[in-house]
């Protein structure tokens, strides 16, 4: 670490701005096997400096009094920083909306320019901008080449990628490039690649698909139940495809049944969020969902603030270890997630079980108990369903909104109700609502499940 370096920097970022990215994908490919109580030591270094500097540096935390407090507690107590910290505040999305730009560090190093905006998806109706500098977008790509690496993927292979895209771009949809484009070509030579809109029809995201026949294909699951009942209609399928990475929103493990036996295609997923970056990705050893812990702090805490144990549930923390434009410590993404157990690989990463999903993706039972439904997608057997959503309106009530090609007949839509009640699991009140579209949410996340309680906004 250059001595200029005014952080610890783990991963070390050289204020001479001497690293580059090989030599960092070189590092994170130590540090992943560093055992866990060595990953905690060295996130714990970077917290207590980072806590110092967003009280320099930060407007919000200049007049707040826990970072000082925390400063103080660790220095007389410093075999205890997980209770300490932990007994600091969270920041919820609300503050965070409401603070803006005062979470804007007054400068950085200058290794660190320039910054760059960020806006988050805006799932709940709200966006949020924030800034990120040269070494997070620089941590970012080592992350992508790790996750490309850890899944042994051939870049001489084509890929293919559906996803919301800006409008500024959608008219190069379909088109073929010669190559993956960064981060993978700096390093790697790599195949062709082609990107398409997911707002696009159905039935052209299929003719892309099967045209243009990539080997890996990124994009959200919930176009992949319609696309592949599409190409079933049609007797077609891609022949190349090999791998599914998923993105934005939860990977149904009926899902990745149904790839595996009907097109033979594996499936993983990334949980990431726009506001820190990578969250947690799956080894190939066993499938676990490691935990990206050179960049992130991710806490699962229970509703007391006590850290979850393997197999319980909780609220996920997070703390971009890094980003000094806009330092976000303890934030309360709104997502649930499950603590999981080591995983044999071997690497010291933290592993997570099971993404839950967000609060406004759970239901409330009658009985008021809250739960992530997990088995509504059996829906697709009815036939005039071209896309649906399930709505909780009231305590007791549950509104399916449908997009039809016909209307339904009376037995058909018996039929939805008595789905939907068996997988629900709970005696709601169900109500068949035909609409012309369900739009996605921005950042083109599509909500399965979502609740309009108050109770359960965030």
């Amino acid at each position: 670490m250059a001595k200029s370096d005014p952080a610890p920097g783990w991963p070390a970022f050289p204020a001479d701005d001497k690293r580059t990215l090989r030599t960092l994908l070189a590092g994170l490919k130590v540090s992943q096997w560093w055992p866990h109580a060595d990953l905690r030591a060295a996130q714990q270094a970077q917290l207590g400096w980072l806590v110092g500097w967003a009280a320099a540096k930060v407007p919000y935390y200049q007049r707040e009094k826990w970072p000082a407090e925390f400063a103080a507690r660790l220095a007389q107590h410093p075999g205890q920083f997980e209770t300490i910290w932990r007994e600091m505040p969270t920041l919820g999305k609300p503050e965070l909306r409401a603070l803006g730009p005062r979470l804007y560090a007054r400068s950085v190093p200058p290794a660190q320019l320039p910054f760059r905006p960020i806006t988050t998806s805006g799932s709940t109706g709200i966006s949020v901008e924030l800034r990120t500098t040269a070494t997070t977008r620089q941590l970012w790509d080592a992350l992508t080449l790790r996750e490309h690496l850890w899944s042994q993927r051939d870049f001489s292979k084509r890929l293919g990628i559906i996803r919301s895209r800006k409008k500024a771009t959608r008219e190069t949809d379909g088109l073929v490039h010669p190559n993956w484009g960064a981060p993978v070509t700096p390093l790697f030579a790599s195949g062709s690649s082609s990107a398409i809109h997911i707002g696009r029809p159905v039935d052209e995201l299929a003719a892309w698909l099967k045209d243009f026949d990539p080997h890996y294909l990124l994009t959200y699951p919930s176009i992949m139940p319609w696309l592949m009942d599409h190409m079933a209609e049609a007797g077609d399928r891609p022949q190349s495809l090999r791998e599914i990475r998923f993105i934005s929103e939860p990977l149904d493990q009926s899902l990745e049944r149904r790839l595996a036996e009907e097109w033979q295609v594996k499936s993983t997923d990334i949980y990431s969020a726009n506001e820190v970056g990578y969250i947690a990705f799956r080894c190939l050893e066993h499938g676990a969902l490691h935990v990206q812990s050179e960049s992130v702090l991710v806490e699962i805490i229970n509703d007391r603030g006590q850290a979850c144990s393997a197999g319980e549930s909780g609220r996920v923390v997070v703390t971009s270890l890094h980003n000094l434009a806009t330092p976000l410590l303890r934030y309360d993404i709104g997502d649930y997630a499950t603590v999981g157990e080591p995983c044999p690989c071997g690497r010291g990463l933290p592993v997570i079980s099971q993404i839950l999903g967000r609060t406004r993706n759970a239901a409330l039972s009658p009985d008021g108990q809250r739960y992530w439904p997990t088995r509504l997608n059996r829906m697709r057997t009815v036939k005039p369903i071209k896309q649906v959503q399930y709505v909780q309106t009231a305590i007791d009530t549950i509104e399916i909104r449908a997009v039809l090609s016909r209307p339904l007949r009376e037995q058909e839509r018996l039929e939805m109700v008595q789905k939907t009640t068996a997988a629900l699991g709970h005696p709601y009140k169900i109500l068949v609502v035909p609409v012309t579209e369900i739009p996605r949410g921005a950042g083109g996340k599509f909500e399965e499940f979502l609740s309009l309680l108050p109770e359960l906004q965030n």
